[in-house]
């Protein structure tokens, strides 16, 4: 045992020093483009280290061209440690979709009996920020070599926003999650790894139709889940709560009681969405007029219901009527039932499209942006009148 552990550690030690030769060499070694390929290949053969060095990037390039040079050098290549960094690096691509027919059908046959041990992929979701962003992993167990990871921000507006994939340990996606929660107080639910799946292709097209550039990779990341087109499916959180008894009572009134959560507190309308009834909201409190106080408020309240029937209908409806469904999901496996049940009522009334004006959460969240961004604006005047030199 102890000579094997010495062996990794030679081998370890020759991949590590054939890196710091290619990078003086001016190989930027942390590219893993498809052009990559063909500058490794230029440095092929001029030292044992420098090849287990490219050997291992080869297998870091999720490209048909990588495959084929791994396949070249294995018929070259003598000595039997790069050989066996051929074979991981052969592997790592088949990971993220890359191999050969034969290759492929091996790994099928072989790894299929062992992923019946446990749940094939698993899907982890985090809460909804205030300007819809959320973090979406995929994890699926890999034979004898940990997790695969892939990860994503994705945002319901600007669609996927980074992304990246990796091998892990099971200890690592823990700790990973545990950061997550000390560091921003936000938990990884589990979900359904369908439902995880589906948002985040969702987020890749929405991304790939407004910026092309940036996303090439994420298809392959995910073809080591999936490469299936996700299915529409209904929202996970209908199959656990009864739609009967969320809309039961009071709970148009009750929602208010949702801006109270942690979740919720950092919760602020997108600018542009609220733009439109700052400079209403503006001339209300400053209006010329001789207006009391109470006049004032009907004013600003016809604004605020102004606000509210407009900013969540139609598209943007939609888009909120997600960041509940998610909020309800979320709300719901972090053991607070009631809360889920009233963010879930807010949603069904949403996609309803039956009108939002009684719903008190959405009239207090156009509240609270309104104010948000009127104070704002009044320290932004205040800063720049206080630079006013004075003769």
């Amino acid at each position: 045992m102890g000579m094997k552990k010495e062996k990794r550690h030679k081998i370890a030690g020759g991949l590590q020093t054939g890196l710091e030769k290619l990078r003086t060499d001016g190989v930027p070694i942390d590219d893993t483009s498809a052009g990559f390929v063909n500058v490794l290949n230029a440095h092929v053969g001029k030292g044992r280290e420098t090849d287990l060095a490219i050997i291992s990037l080869l297998g870091g390039i999720a490209d048909p061209a990588a495959l084929e040079a791994l396949t070249s050098l294995e018929t070259t290549v003598a000595d039997k440690e790069s050989k066996r960094e051929i074979r991981r690096s052969l592997y790592r691509l088949t990971q993220r979709g890359i191999c050969s027919p034969e290759t492929g059908h091996a790994e099928r046959s072989t790894e299929k009996p062992v992923y019946k041990l446990g749940p094939e992929i698993e899907g982890y979701l985090s809460s909804v920020d205030g300007a819809g962003g959320r973090l979406v992993w995929l994890a699926k167990p890999e034979a004898g070599s940990g997790m695969q990871l892939l990860q994503g921000a994705i945002n319901d507006r600007e669609g996927l926003v980074r992304f990246g994939g990796a091998l892990i340990r099971r200890k690592e996606l823990r700790r990973m999650a545990q950061d997550i929660k000390e560091k921003h107080g936000v938990t990884m639910i589990s979900v359904p790894w369908e439902y995880a799946d589906q948002i985040l292709y969702e987020a890749y097209q929405g991304a790939k139709t407004s910026q092309p550039t940036g996303t090439e990779d994420f298809a392959s990341l995910r073809a080591v889940f999936t490469s299936a087109k996700p299915k529409d499916s209904p929202h996970p959180v209908y199959s656990r709560l009864s739609l009967s008894e969320i809309r039961a009572g009071a709970w148009r009134e009750s929602s208010r009681r949702l801006l109270e959560e942690v979740e919720f507190r950092l919760w602020i309308l997108d600018e542009d969405w609220i733009q439109p009834y700052l400079e209403q909201a503006q001339d209300a409190q400053g209006s010329r007029l001789v207006l009391n106080q109470l006049q004032k408020e009907e004013r600003l309240a016809g604004i605020v219901r102004d606000a509210v029937r407009e900013i969540f209908s139609g598209e943007r409806g939609k888009i909120f009527q997600r960041r509940m469904e998610d909020m309800a999901l979320y709300l719901l496996e972090t053991q607070r039932e009631q809360q889920a049940q009233l963010a879930l009522a807010v949603a069904v009334e949403l996609g309803e499209g039956l009108g939002p004006l009684d719903i008190s959460f959405l009239t207090g969240l156009v509240q609270k942006s309104v104010a948000f961004y009127l104070s704002r604006e009044k320290e932004k005047a205040a800063e720049e009148t206080s630079l006013i030199v004075k003769p």
